[in-house]
């Protein structure tokens, strides 16, 4: 009992689960859509969005019921379905995309508070840094007291966020006019530029910031030792899902329909700007602003806590990672891994020594959504494996091969470029795999040598087109 006390129930891992999806996206993702896509078409990109996503929901809800014994989350699932190497490749992406998404979370919490402090004032690099590092190791002690203790605090931060974006939604219906929504020719010129754009490219362009405002769906399976009872784990997701996807699109429409698109591109912050027009006025966008860094501290701290999980797992439940990773302290965390994930992060922090903070951050949740994408394929692939070895199971399938087609086409959209450097940072997890083979005196096989050296080289072609010019992110 006194070791169940100390495991995550449904009201925490709902809270976790809405607490890794609620992060910087849904209060900057008016303002990211309406760059590539007019208010209509963005309506069609997130019923596309929605959909796809409650598909790879389902996903993790299915497998966490049908092998409740694989609690590893998406790792567990690629290595169950397609061996070691995959299954250490999934472990690995979702480690870089967790690892980028620390990052672009804590640059945005410092863009916030220059933002907050005043227009116009840029807080001078090495003292965002200087804070930056100080809050990071701050969540370090935090962690370590305890991952039930860690579930508390994040269930006040996540009520606290999502306070000011029910605000939004209840004052934005008065302030809503269908006339700002309904932009002329809306499906060929863009609202905000005035740029020639088709109804496809509108609707593939917003593709990537709707995957990244719900990049974390996948969150509670990764927590699954965690939880309770293992099949808490699926309710919870489908829970956290449904009422983030009410909240995003709700905001989203909103926003679109209270601010002109031209407006809406230029705001530093687009949901204050928006409750600035409703009765709330200034009152109103400072609550916002304060629901954004609420937000953001919180969506860190879940990150962190798979981040630091990913590698762990791994490591000690099936040795696909070296065994340093396995370390446990008397709280049950898993220190040397919590450790690792702490240094990653504080070396990416450097990029907020340059003033490009912006681009930087852009970059950042692109290249989160890409790594991710791979182990979310990898999961729908083996979801469809499990269900089509036995007769019947036709809705389960269907689920599977969606999902999947939804991870392809929005790796398609996002772009080449990211695509690019994913197989980068691929290749260059190998090492871990190769040191944690010769730790268990296991060899590496003849088709993950093959894998290896495609990996290598796929990377090195993209280093020197990169280098040539001929893809960018």
């Amino acid at each position: 009992m006194e070791e169940n006390n100390k495991k995550l129930g449904l009201g925490l891992l709902v809270a976790l689960g809405i607490g890794t999806m609620i992060g910087s996206g849904i209060f900057n993702s008016p303002t990211d859509l309406i760059s590539t896509t007019n208010p209509m078409a963005v309506l069609i990109a997130w019923g596309i969005g929605v959909f796809g996503v409650i598909m790879l929901g389902l996903v993790f809800y299915l497998l966490s019921n049908k092998r409740p014994e694989l609690q590893g989350g998406i790792y567990s699932y690629a290595k169950a379905g397609y061996g070691d190497f995959v299954g250490f490749n999934s472990a690995w992406g979702y480690f870089s995309s967790s690892f980028l998404g620390n990052i672009a979370f804590i640059v945005l919490i410092f863009k916030t508070v220059n933002s907050i402090i005043g227009e116009g004032y840029s807080m001078p690099p090495i003292i965002a840094f200087t804070c930056a590092s100080m809050l990071l190791w701050s969540y370090f002690l935090i962690i370590r007291r305890g991952i039930r203790q860690a579930g508390i605090v994040n269930l006040v931060i996540t009520i606290g966020k999502v306070i000011p974006l029910i605000l939004v939604i209840l004052f934005g219906f008065s302030a809503f006019k269908l006339g700002i929504f309904n932009v002329d020719n809306w499906s060929t010129v863009l609202a905000s530029s005035g740029d020639n754009v088709g109804i496809g490219k509108q609707i593939s362009g917003a593709m990537g910031t709707i995957l990244w405002c719900f990049v974390g769906v996948e969150g509670l399976v990764v927590l699954s030792k965690r939880a309770e009872k293992p099949i808490l784990v699926g309710k919870g997701t489908i829970i956290a899902l449904i009422i983030t996807a009410v909240l995003y699109v709700s905001i989203s429409i909103l926003s679109m329909g209270i601010l002109p698109a031209k407006e809406l591109i230029d705001a530093q912050t687009p949901l204050a700007a928006v409750l600035a027009q409703t009765v709330l006025g200034s009152a109103g966008a400072i609550i916002v602003k304060g629901g954004i860094l609420i937000s953001l501290v919180g969506a860190l701290l879940c990150w962190l806590l798979l981040t630091t999980e990913i590698l762990y797992t791994p490591a000690a439940q099936d040795g696909l990672m070296p065994k340093w990773f396995q370390k446990n302290n008397d709280k049950n965390v898993p220190t040397n891994a919590l450790f690792f994930s702490m240094v990653a992060t504080q070396i990416g922090l450097l990029a907020m020594l340059s003033p490009a903070l912006q681009n930087a951050y852009y970059v950042a949740t692109h290249m989160c959504t890409t790594n991710i994408l791979i182990p979310y394929l990898l999961a729908s692939m083996f979801a469809f494996k499990v269900y089509n070895k036995e007769s019947g199971h036709l809705k389960e399938k269907i689920i599977a091969i969606l999902a999947g087609i939804y991870s392809i086409y929005v790796i398609y959209a996002v772009g080449i470029g990211y695509l690019g450097l994913a197989f980068i940072i691929y290749a260059i997890g190998i090492g871990f795999y190769i040191k944690a083979k010769k730790e268990k005196n296991e060899a590496i096989t003849h088709n993950e040598k093959i894998a290896m050296i495609a990996m290598i080289i796929m990377a090195l072609i993209m280093i020197v087109l990169s280098i040539m010019g001929k893809i960018s992110v």
